[in-house]
C-alpha cells in the first residue's frame, strides 16, 4: 500500500506475493481485488472481490463488481449486479456508490437521459452521514457535460472541488487547483523493511525458477536431438569390444587358488 501510488506494477507485486500466503484470507484478497480494480485488471478483480464476498459474508464489494463489469464493456451485466437481493443490504454511501455505476451503464447504453434521472437523488442535494458525497457531484456532472449543459456542470464540479478537502476526487484538478503537497512515505520500521527485503528475494526466486526453466527445456531439446543423432548412425566398435570379467568373479577366482596352494603345500609337508 505505501507504494501503490509511485510504482503501481511493484505493488501489484506485493500483492500476488501476499495472496501466495493468505488466499484463505478474505482480507487479502479483497486488498488484491480493489488493487486490481485499480489497475483496469477487471476480469481478475471480479474474481478475487466474488471470493472475498464469499469468505466473509459481506456485500460492501458490489459496487467495484458492477464497475468492473463496466470496464469490460458489459454495462448490462452491471445492472444485473445492481439489481442483486444482495445490493439491498449496503448502506446508504455504498448504495450511492452502486447507484453512480449504474448511471454509467445507462450511459454506456446510450441513454444519458436515465442516467441523470437515475442520479437525482436526495443525497444529490443533501448530506448522508453528515458527509457530502462529493464523488456523486462529479459523476453527475460529467453527465450534464455528456448532456450538453456545460454550465450545470461547471456548478456540481466546482461545489465538488470545495467540499473535496480529502481530495478523493480529481475536481480540484480539473478545474485547475493545485494539489496539496504531501510527504513521501518513509519506512522506519524494521519489519516494514523486511517485508520488502522479503518480497524482493521472492522475486528474485521467480525469475530465477524461469530461467532454470528455460534452461532445462533448451537442455531437453538438445538430449533429443543427440539421441535421433545416435540411432541414426550406430557405434561400430560395440560389437567388437570383448566383456570383461566382472570384479566379483575376479575375486571368486582368485580366493580359489589360494585354497589349493594351501592343500598342496600340506601334502608335501606329510
Amino acid at each position: 500500500m505505501l507504494i501503490q501510488d509511485t510504482d503501481p506494477e511493484l505493488s501489484l507485486d506485493h500483492f500476488r506475493w501476499a495472496t501466495r500466503f493468505g488466499a484463505r484470507a478474505a482480507t487479502v484478497r479483497e486488498m488484491y481485488g480493489v488493487r486490481l480494480y485499480g489497475a483496469g485488471e477487471y476480469r481478475a478483480a471480479i474474481r478475487e472481490l466474488r471470493a472475498a464476498m464469499r469468505m466473509n459474508g459481506r456485500n460492501d464489494m458490489l459496487p467495484i463488481i458492477a464497475d468492473c463489469e463496466r470496464g469490460l464493456g458489459r454495462p448490462e451485466r452491471a445492472l444485473d449486479v445492481a439489481a442483486l437481493p444482495e445490493a439491498e443490504s449496503l448502506s446508504e454511501s455504498e448504495t450511492i456508490e452502486l447507484m453512480i455505476v449504474v448511471a454509467g451503464a445507462y450511459a454506456d447504453m446510450g441513454d444519458i437521459d436515465l442516467a441523470l434521472a437515475s442520479l437525482d437523488i436526495p443525497a444529490l442535494r443533501q448530506k448522508v452521514n453528515g458527509q457530502w458525497q462529493v464523488r456523486l457531484w462529479v459523476a453527475y456532472s460529467d453527465l450534464l457535460e455528456k448532456a450538453g449543459r456545460s454550465d450545470e456542470a461547471f456548478k456540481w464540479l466546482t461545489l465538488a472541488a470545495d467540499a473535496d478537502t480529502n481530495e478523493i476526487t480529481d475536481a480540484g484538478e480539473r478545474l485547475g487547483r493545485p494539489s496539496k503537497v504531501q510527504a513521501p512515505v518513509v519506512l522506519e520500521t524494521d519489519e516494514q523493511i523486511g517485508v520488502m527485503d522479503v518480497l524482493d528475494d521472492f522475486l528474485a526466486e521467480e525469475r530465477e525458477r524461469e530461467r532454470e526453466a528455460a534452461d532445462d527445456a533448451a537442455r531437453s531439446e538438445d538430449t533429443a536431438e543427440a539421441g535421433a543423432d545416435d540411432d541414426a548412425e550406430p557405434a561400430e566398435d560395440s560389437e567388437m569390444s570383448d566383456p570383461q570379467p566382472s570384479p566379483e568373479g575376479a575375486g571368486t577366482e582368485g580366493a580359489a587358488d589360494i585354497e589349493t596352494d594351501d592343500e598342496d603345500t600340506d601334502a608335501r609337508q606329510d
